[in-house]
């Protein structure tokens, strides 16, 4: 007696669907790694500007964040600079990314450059 049937059986069916949801969460962690990447080094980006342009201002009034970033960009932090000092500082907006404040506060140390205006960076949300 012959068993003429063809296609798959449910267990390569099944196999497939593990490999396939497997690869789906690695790209999932690899995406969401790229954007606190991303969103840190805009944060950084944004950081050194806003120092820079209150550093060079010659009047009392600091620069404010939306000249130099939007706050989406940034993981959703609110910085603050100082005007003639540069000094930065930054608070938690709502849905604060902190791998992303966590990444620029290891990429910058407490300092806008080597010997540049400090930042104090939030006691909460950035560890």
């Amino acid at each position: 007696m012959t068993n003429n049937e063809s296609g798959r059986s449910m267990v390569e069916m099944l196999g497939v669907l593990a490999i396939i949801g497997v690869l789906s969460v690695g790209g999932i962690a690899g995406y969401t790694m790229a954007m606190n990447k991303h969103k840190a080094n805009n944060l950084v980006d944004c950081i050194a500007k806003m120092s820079i342009a209150a550093q060079v201002s010659t009047t009392a009034t600091a620069p404010t964040q939306t000249d130099y970033c939007a706050v989406t960009d940034v993981g959703n932090w609110d910085i603050t600079a100082t005007a003639t000092t540069g000094a930065i500082s930054l608070t938690a907006g709502t849905n604060a990314s902190a791998a992303a404040c966590k990444a620029a506060k290891d990429a910058m140390g407490n300092k806008v450059g080597s010997n540049g205006p400090t930042i104090t960076w939030p006691t909460t949300g950035c560890s």
